[in-house]
């Protein structure tokens, strides 16, 4: 009787991929906690943690709040003029503030 080999090519694939996802985790979690070290270290010793991750998240909050609101300003220009090109639309705000 003769053993049929297992496709080499699938079993390599499936490690590679493997490897590459353990990695590619292993670097967010790095980032995760630099980023929250230098919260801490720009905080000082605080004496909860439930006080760091209280800080940690207010500040994403506070960051996502500020994209959040520099977008609704870019949308809010751009619904000025909907149906004219960049350029025709900055010409007719300027027409129109003279």
């Amino acid at each position: 009787m003769q053993r049929r080999n297992f496709p080499s090519i699938l079993l390599f694939g499936f490690g590679l991929a493997l490897a590459l996802s353990l990695l590619f985790n292993g670097y967010l979690l790095y980032e995760q906690s630099h980023q929250r070290n230098l919260y801490e270290y720009e905080l000082g010793t605080i004496s909860h943690p439930t006080d760091l991750d209280l800080v940690f998240w207010q500040q994403q909050l506070s960051d996502c709040k500020r994209a959040n609101q520099q977008k609704d300003s870019l949308i809010h220009r751009l619904e000025q003029a909907p149906n004219a090109p960049p350029e025709q639309a900055i010409t007719a705000q300027h027409k129109s503030s003279n």
